[in-house]
């Protein structure tokens, strides 16, 4: 004979009402306190036909994107990981809902709004997020996992791209193709994916027995026309250039590959780039950009995948996540 919600709560020492809205999958309820009422349920035989069917759980999952005063542009990349969001999350049979929050005075406002919300679960993309403002994030009590960066200091499911073995990868690629010391097209932008990207070159480096110090190091912006305009400032004052470069972005390398153009130097006969992301900059630069392949769709898929688990009740102890990379390699290198 199976358990009733009235006689679960009883033998749990909740209130049915909390009973309810774990076993409906409805917010409401820590983590912790969903996974506790779900595996007595299992244990004790609750029929789940009685109210939302096993395994099919209700509410919507919020994809927030986390934007401070810092914060790059919209990048590819992002948008690439909203398109794998959008037909995942509806597929999973969760309601999707997709927002942009400011670090702005209607901060508290928007996470208010979440709060009392049908929130399920949140999926932040959190690139350039303080640590303070995840804490603000979790505190409202809902399964999360970060995306695209992660804390040493924050207990926190994250999921992210292995920033340092992109970098490593292009950079010792083209220490073997070019038999030479790679510059750094460097984003005045300084987040922590670009100065992971950085380790990973300065890795490369040693390992061949090269030092960072005499590495030519050339900072721009991270978008296309902004580096294409530093590049072209730096060009005026400096005549001395390395044989190759590897850039934080995708759009960095092709700003600054147009700008040496525009001073009659050929790609990759004199000078070669390979960027970072495979953003359709890459694909769509003369020559193609040699670039390091991120994924977004499956950094899309692995959180969506360890949020549902949360959800469901299960995985008390947070993971750090990493996507690995791959060299695409096309005209530019």
């Amino acid at each position: 004979m199976s358990i009733t919600a009235k006689e679960l709560a009883q033998l749990l020492n909740l209130s049915t009402a909390s009973v309810s809205v774990a076993l409906n999958g409805k917010p409401g309820v820590s983590t912790a306190t969903r996974k506790r009422i779900l595996t007595a349920a299992h244990e004790y035989g609750y029929d789940f036909s009685t109210s939302t069917k096993e395994g099919k759980l209700t509410g919507t999952i919020y994809y927030v994107r986390y934007v401070s005063y810092s914060s790059p542009q919209e990048a590819p990349f992002f948008s690439y990981l909203a398109s794998s969001l959008d037909k995942e999350i509806p597929a999973k049979g969760y309601k999707y809902k997709s927002i942009k929050i400011l670090e702005d005075a209607d901060f508290d406002n928007n996470l208010e709004k979440i709060k009392y919300s049908d929130c399920a679960g949140i999926l932040l993309l959190g690139t350039d997020i303080s640590s303070d403002r995840l804490k603000s994030f979790l505190a409202l009590g809902f399964p999360l996992v970060l995306m695209d960066t992660w804390f040493n200091t924050v207990p926190v499911n994250c999921v992210k791209v292995n920033n340092l073995q992109g970098a490593y990868l292009a950079t010792e690629y083209l220490i073997k193709k070019y038999k030479c010391q790679p510059g750094y097209l460097q984003s005045s932008l300084r987040l922590y994916n670009y100065e992971e990207r950085f380790i990973g070159y300065a890795q490369a480096l040693e390992k061949y027995r090269m030092s960072v110090r005499n590495s030519d190091i050339n900072i721009t912006l991270p978008n296309m026309y902004g580096a294409q305009a530093d590049m072209n400032d730096i060009l005026m004052y400096k005549n001395q250039f390395a044989r190759c470069y590897i850039a934080d972005t995708d759009a960095q390398a092709v700003g600054a590959m147009m700008a040496f153009q525009s001073r009659g130097y050929k790609t990759p006969e004199d000078i070669a780039f390979v960027g970072f992301d495979n953003s359709f900059y890459s694909e769509n630069s003369h020559p193609g950009l040699s670039t390091i392949e991120a994924y977004p769709s499956c950094m899309a898929e692995a959180s969506l995948s360890r949020l549902l688990d949360m959800i469901k009740g299960g995985f008390d102890i947070p993971v750090k996540i990493e996507i690995g990379t791959s060299l695409i390699e096309r005209g530019s290198a």
